[in-house]
């Protein structure tokens, strides 16, 4: 649908939950995000038709992080339009062009040291999912500014916390954000309403960083890639503050599970600790996804605890045996 003059936001759906993708047309196209290595047949050449338009009229893909369901599409895109511009966050270059690093370095990335990760019929999905290796043409590090002509002025801001080079655009003319998912929320909502993903922010600060600079843009819209669009000064801030207060009651938890295990605790452990202790906990399948935004905390935790009167890292995060 059209949800500003010369924006659409292309409705499609990932594993239950929904995904919006973003197309910004003037003299020159670009999509925000490129969906899955599925998404491209099934949801967005579907959209582009319905436009008169196909993959080769685009101008620029901007992926805005490495996750399989943002850049998974991209080579299938890239096939079809050899003139096609990619780009991405500059420190999220070879995540976004090598699968294969995606696969390694944030969806295994803590097997071996913590004993957690997806299992065999799980990793290979995602690993199709997750697509092609692409190039990469271009690598933005915040404040360039993207002109599409025809009175259309892009602003692009670099938004860790999700992932190291996050980016999200800002639309000059209408005040309009596009966040993609540099802000969470408390949780991600499946198209039949019902919990599906906790947030998964992976640095911390630099997540409550991204927070205050969205709240102190005041974007006049805000449209992330798994929420409904919040719309005015009260939506938005109460969007944002429901990111922050998770983010806070988290680590107050991350603290206490340390503070009763005393001599540590291993990931899994805390992982187990923290999901008792909410209100709503996940299941265990669901659970696991906490591995991100805990070992942030448990990061944070150590580093402000600093260390005992022995010497020993108060809040330790052992290793799994």
């Amino acid at each position: 649908m059209e949800i500003l003059d010369g924006i659409h936001r292309i409705d499609a759906e990932f594993g239950g939950r929904p995904l919006y993708l973003f197309l910004f047309l003037g003299e020159r196209s670009l999509l925000l995000d490129a969906g899955a290595a599925s998404t491209v047949p099934a949801f967005v050449d579907p959209y582009l038709d319905s436009l008169g338009l196909r993959a080769r009229d685009l101008d620029l893909l901007l992926i805005t992080h490495p996750d399989l369901d943002h850049q998974g599409g991209a080579a299938t895109l890239a096939r079809a339009n050899a003139e096609l511009e990619i780009a991405c966050g500059a420190l999220d270059r070879e995540l976004v062009s090598d699968p294969d690093a995606i696969m390694s370095r944030r969806y295994d990335a803590f097997r071996a040291d913590h004993g957690i990760g997806y299992d065999a019929a799980v990793a290979a999905s995602m690993r199709t999912e997750c697509g092609a290796p692409v190039r990469v043409d271009s690598a933005f590090e915040g404040g360039e500014t993207i002109d599409l002509g025809g009175g259309r002025e892009l602003r692009v801001l670099h938004v860790p916390g999700h992932s190291a080079g996050h980016l999200a655009l800002h639309d000059v003319l209408t005040g309009a954000l596009f966040s993609a998912d540099c802000v969470q929320g408390s949780v991600y909502l499946g198209l039949d309403g019902t919990p599906k993903l906790c947030p998964t922010y992976t640095d911390v600060d630099p997540y409550l960083a991204t927070i205050d600079h969205v709240e102190a843009l005041a974007p006049s819209e805000l449209h992330g890639c798994h929420w409904p669009a919040a719309r005015g000064d009260a939506d938005i801030r109460a969007f944002l503050d429901e990111s922050r207060g998770y983010v806070e009651h988290v680590d107050a938890l991350v603290r206490a599970c340390f503070t009763d295990a005393r001599d540590g605790l291993t990931l899994r452990a805390l992982i187990e600790c923290v999901n008792a202790r909410f209100v709503a906990p996940w299941e265990p399948a669901l659970a696991q996804e906490l591995v991100y935004s805990l070992h942030g905390h448990a990061e944070r935790a150590a580093e402000r605890a600093g260390r005992d009167a022995d010497g020993h890292v108060v809040y330790r995060l052992k290793e799994q045996p």
